[in-house]
């Protein structure tokens, strides 16, 4: 087996089972908040979930390459729930607005073809003031491509970046 295999597998080993469920997400989630598609949220203080998802975002990003909801609510808590995760993905959008940060959670995608975000991601971006345009437009493909380089650039050298420089983003009006 190859090493990035087995690291896979080990990683995969790791993050399964129920006690790291239970550490990882705690107490089971309420569906007191629903997105547009009736898919209940979590609740956006659910702290060891947004941390270790941070964690597994970074990873991620480290790859350079995105990852499904599908996959990384599979990864965290061992099912396709993607609600579990979306109110973590919020509160890291949050997070990393508030610090002038590139987007960690444009790492994320709804699926692999098209590649980009559900539609909540950019309603989010907006809400914060980062994105202005239609989620389904072109505005929407260059805004995801934008910060997705930037959180790549960002985290996949260890912080250090490519050497080239991130493009610029003006900082929210309102934060």
């Amino acid at each position: 087996m190859m090493i990035m295999d087995r690291l896979e597998h080990d990683f995969g080993r790791i993050l399964s089972g129920p006690d790291i469920r239970r550490h990882v997400v705690g107490r089971r989630v309420s569906a007191n908040r629903l997105d547009a598609d009736g898919i209940p949220i979590a609740p956006a203080d659910d702290s060891p979930l947004t941390t270790r998802l941070r964690e597994e975002l970074l990873l991620q990003a480290q790859t350079r390459l995105p990852i499904t909801y599908a996959r990384l609510a599979e990864s965290m808590v061992g099912s396709e729930a993607t609600g579990v995760i979306r109110g973590a993905l919020e509160q890291l959008m949050d997070d990393d607005a508030d610090e002038g940060l590139p987007l960690l959670a444009a790492v994320a995608v709804k699926s692999l073809d098209p590649g980009l975000p559900a539609p909540w991601f950019f309603r989010k971006a907006k809400d914060i003031g980062l994105f202005v345009g239609d989620p389904v437009d072109l505005e929407a493909y260059a805004f995801h491509a934008r910060e997705f380089y930037r959180a790549i650039h960002l985290h996949a050298g260890n912080g250090q970046g490519s050497g080239a420089t991130l493009p610029p983003v003006l900082p929210p009006a309102s934060r």
